[in-house]
């Protein structure tokens, strides 16, 4: 995508106005940061458990994001993010955290998980068709009910302080689309709402091999997504310092 097209940012329902974020100020970090990656083969350096060999085969590639802040004694922080996880992890050093807090969601999801992955093998096991739709039934429910408890945990903040759940800017029929906010872009925006500071450039890029509809080449920029993003962009960006309303 031509570099002057890119828009991070969307419609913010409380004050009804549009808050972006330019890609510019950003652009020659994120440049640093795909340099980076290909000369490391990781996400941290001499760390061949966080290899990027991965994102070239079957897995394919993943989104990766870069802003540029300032604090309040003016200092410039580069902050950096991967989308959902990476070889499974959430935290990991460098790389800012998820919106949600990490160690209430393995609260949640852990002991669920096992019991769902224990139905499914029960569902593999038996010969009777009445108990495996009863199984599948109940494994079906866990899951509904266990998604809606990983996505309570997902409250989202803007500049002025106010904070939201994720939920409430999706419509409750058609529900949320999978990995909303996950991208880089809430992971970013949370974290410098969070840590005081006031951001002015962010860009995301793709890094890997294409995905499977061929839609996300290895290191382009890509706007941040219309379907899981802009709904909860504008919102997060609302009250930014020095932010104008566009």
């Amino acid at each position: 995508m031509d570099e002057q097209q890119l828009k991070y940012g969307g419609f913010c329902q409380h004050c009804q106005c549009n808050h972006t974020l330019p890609a510019q100020p950003a652009l020659q970090a994120a440049h640093d940061l795909i340099a980076e990656l290909e000369t490391d083969h990781s996400i941290q350096r001499n760390q061949s458990k966080l290899s990027t060999d991965i994102l070239f085969g079957h897995a394919r590639g993943q989104m990766f994001g870069v802003m540029v802040a300032h604090d309040k004694n003016g200092l410039k922080h580069i902050l950096k993010a991967f989308s959902g996880q990476f070889h499974g992890h959430y935290l990991i050093n460098g790389w800012v955290p998820p919106v949600f807090d990490v160690n209430q969601f393995n609260k949640i999801n852990r002991p669920e998980e096992k019991k769902i992955k224990a139905l499914s093998k029960h569902i593999s096991e038996t010969d009777d068709l009445h108990e495996m739709q009863q199984i599948k039934k109940e494994r079906r429910n866990r899951s509904r009910t266990l998604m809606k408890e990983i996505h309570s945990l997902y409250l989202l903040n803007n500049f002025h302080g106010q904070q939201r759940p994720m939920a409430d800017f999706f419509p409750a029929h058609r529900g949320m689309p999978t990995g909303a906010g996950d991208c880089c872009g809430p992971k970013l925006i949370q974290y410098a709402i969070r840590q005081h500071l006031t951001p002015f450039g962010m860009v995301e890029f793709y890094f890997g091999l294409e995905n499977k509809s061929q839609t996300k080449q290895h290191s382009h920029f890509y706007s941040s997504c219309q379907s899981g993003c802009a709904p909860i962009l504008g919102f997060m960006l609302c009250g930014q310092p020095d932010q104008k309303k566009r």
